[in-house]
Parts: structure tokens; C-alpha cells; sequence
């Protein structure tokens, strides 16, 4: 089930280039390709664990709107659920070894305790709850900076900023039913009608 959950649901065609876009990120100009390497592969190892808690608090809907998808059709989410706690532990591990001090490991708390507040308290998708879930990806970059939030605060903060304008842009356009599709929409219209623009 994991690896037929793992074709479907997280291609390296696509998550490959994102991880390595997070790794850049966090590392910077002054980097190696081992660092890189290292880098790329703990943010694989994160996204993988974020992806199926997406998936599995998204199960019960994605029955009626995904019926074919793995997690859906298996008869129970039990393995899947192992595999991302085996991530999670794995993630923890890594976190606790990037900084002499906890900072990785207070972000990696704090997303699940937002995103799991979130998956327990949330009725319909909103725009802010998607901006919620879309958060995850600068504070990725963030955490595998470690000690080079503290040490270039600025820099990191730019990169994961242009992360989350670029997450939520491939959001607008790979889901035209999202909240942020509308909005995009909404001010495409209201920039077409603009006085400005009719002149």
C-alpha cells in the first residue's frame, strides 16, 4: 500500500525539484553539494510526513471526492499511518541534530500543533485556512536553515517568503476550486475593470 500511496501521491518528479528549492533556501550562497545533498533529502523526508498527514485527515472527504485514490480504497489507513510516524520520528531525529540549540525543533513542534489544531477545528476550506496549510513551506526552509535563521535572519526570511508566493501561486492555478483561485480571480477581475485600465 505505501509504495502504491508513494507513486500516487508523492511523485518525485514534482516533489524532487520542491525539495531541492527548500534546501536551496535554507542553505543559501554558501553551500556544497553534500550540504545540498543532506539538505534536500531532509526536506523530502519532511514533505513526505506533511503529505500524508494532509492525506489522512483529508481521507474521509477525498471518499467522495477522490473515491479511486489509495488511501480511500485501502481498508484501513493503518500502515500509512506507521510510515509517517516513522517519518516524524526520523524528522525529530534530524531536527535535533542540525542546531546546537532547539530552534528546528521548536519550528517542527509548532507546525504540527498549528496544523493539527487546524485539522481538528476546521468546517470548510477558507482562504486563511489555506494559507495555514500552505505556511508549512517556509517554515520548512526556516527549520532547515537551523542556526542560519539566527545567524542570517534577513536572508532566510527573503527565501521563505518567495517559497510561500510561489506555493501559493501553483495553488491558484493547480486548483481552480481553492479560495486563493477565487481571490486570484476576483482581483484579476477588478483589475480589468479598473478605471485605469479601460482608459
Amino acid at each position: 500500500m505505501i509504495g502504491a500511496y508513494l507513486r500516487e501521491r508523492f511523485r518525485l518528479t514534482f516533489f524532487g525539484p520542491l525539495a531541492l528549492v527548500l534546501a536551496l533556501g535554507a542553505l543559501g550562497p554558501r553551500l556544497d553539494v553534500w550540504s545540498l545533498a543532506v539538505q534536500t533529502m531532509g526536506a523530502l523526508f519532511l514533505l513526505a510526513q506533511f503529505r500524508i498527514w494532509d492525506d489522512l485527515a483529508d481521507r474521509r472527504k477525498d471518499a467522495v471526492t477522490h473515491p479511486r485514490r489509495v488511501l480511500v480504497r485501502a481498508g484501513t489507513p493503518a500502515p500509512l499511518l506507521g510510515f509517517g510516524m516513522a517519518l516524524l520520528a526520523l524528522n525529530v531525529g534530524l531536527a535535533s541534530q542540525r542546531d546546537a540549540t532547539v530552534l528546528s525543533l521548536s519550528l517542527l513542534a509548532l507546525v504540527h500543533v498549528a496544523l493539527g489544531t487546524y485539522y481538528l477545528l476546521r468546517a470548510r476550506r477558507t482562504l486563511l485556512g489555506d494559507g495555514l496549510l500552505l505556511a508549512k513551506y517556509p517554515a520548512f526552509v526556516c527549520l532547515l536553515a537551523g542556526e542560519r535563521l539566527l545567524d542570517a535572519p534577513f536572508a532566510v526570511a527573503v527565501a521563505a517568503v518567495l517559497v510561500y508566493a510561489g506555493a501559493s501561486a501553483y495553488e491558484a492555478w493547480h486548483d481552480p476550486g481553492s479560495p486563493l483561485a477565487s481571490l486570484a480571480r476576483y482581483a484579476a477581475r477588478r483589475i480589468s475593470h479598473s478605471p485605469g485600465r479601460a482608459a
